[in-house]
């Protein structure tokens, strides 16, 4: 009996600490209070248009996810966004749309490199680092724009953002292929066992011989080089670029890692809880698009979900 019971309890105490499937259960729920409560979200256009517009999020997102389970953070993601979509529209203008693409992906992923070289070389903490280069970068368009940047019609990045495959957006199969190599380089490169053994314990990472530098480096780029993209693929899907255009996605890309159950203290996580998250959090700033509130309850919303994300990190963070 005592035999039967474990047996039992193992696949059900599994399910309860798998925190990818509990986040795909909670978008399930919402998808159906959506469906109940809303008009529009049974339509084949709506579940088109959101998984379209989560694609963006979600890229940001799986660049954040890399970052925190190395126990980092990245708040640079933000300026990243403004910086490629910005840099691609001002470049194009004058020197064609493969110039400016090109810059954007470089200028990107240089940022990255920088957070890395201050967090590794100059021991700066992760949070400190990142929002430093942030507020640079924000300063800087600021300054290169004169604060007026410039609108782009990219034929590339116009089919990617707005095209469709077989009636599926173009941008959501970007998405899931980033998120396929993003896997890869997690659970089947040896750069991915280094990403997990520094989120678990950087001082043993370090006594067992882990490059901590070539490791914080190829991450903290990867994740801006991402972050680059987005705002590329947004630039397509708006037309104009923005110096505020990448601001929602700084706080929604670390809910979105850690409502997927990634552990917000590094070393443990999964992806497919990310592509769950940023699901999720796109559908509920819908629902309240869709109920007609204002921008001060999306906000108060938005401050609610801060501090429940407070609370599981002071939770975790105990156990």
């Amino acid at each position: 009996m005592t035999t039967t019971t474990s047996t039992t309890a193992r696949p059900l105490a599994a399910l309860r600490d798998n925190r990818a499937a509990w986040a795909f259960g909670v978008l399930v729920v919402t998808w159906i209070a959506a469906i109940l409560f809303a008009q529009g979200f049974d339509s084949v256009s709506s579940v088109r248009y959101l998984v379209q517009t989560a694609s963006f999020l979600g890229l940001v997102a799986i660049g954040q996810t890399l970052v925190v389970m190395m126990s980092g953070i990245d708040l640079s993601v933000s300026g990243v966004v403004a910086l490629s979509a910005v840099v691609c529209a001002q470049t194009a203008a004058g020197h064609g749309s493969a110039a400016g693409i090109v810059a954007a992906l470089v200028l990107s992923a240089l940022v990255g490199v920088v957070n890395a070289a201050g967090i590794t070389w100059l021991r700066v903490p992760p949070m400190v680092m990142t929002l430093a280069t942030g507020t640079i970068i924000s300063g800087a368009l600021l300054v290169y724009t004169n604060g007026a940047p410039k609108s782009a019609r990219v034929g590339l990045l116009d089919s990617l953002a707005n095209d469709r495959v077989v009636g599926v957006p173009l941008a959501f199969v970007l998405w899931l292929v980033v998120a396929a190599g993003a896997y890869w380089l997690l659970h089947r490169s040896r750069t991915g066992r280094y990403v997990f053994a520094v989120g678990t314990s950087e001082p043993a990472s370090r006594a067992s011989g882990v490059p901590l530098t070539a490791t914080a480096f190829t991450v903290y780029a990867v994740c801006s080089l991402l972050a680059g993209v987005a705002g590329l693929v947004l630039l397509g899907f708006t037309g104009t670029s923005s110096l505020t255009m990448g601001n929602p996605y700084q706080l929604l890309s670390i809910a979105s890692v850690v409502l997927g159950g990634t552990s917000i203290l590094g070393g443990r996580g999964h992806l497919l809880g990310t592509i769950a998250g940023a699901l999720l959090l796109t559908l509920i700033t819908a629902l309240l698009a869709a109920w007609n509130l204002s921008e001060g309850i999306r906000q108060v919303c938005q401050g609610l979900l801060i501090i429940l994300l407070l609370l599981a990190y002071a939770r975790e963070r105990r156990n």
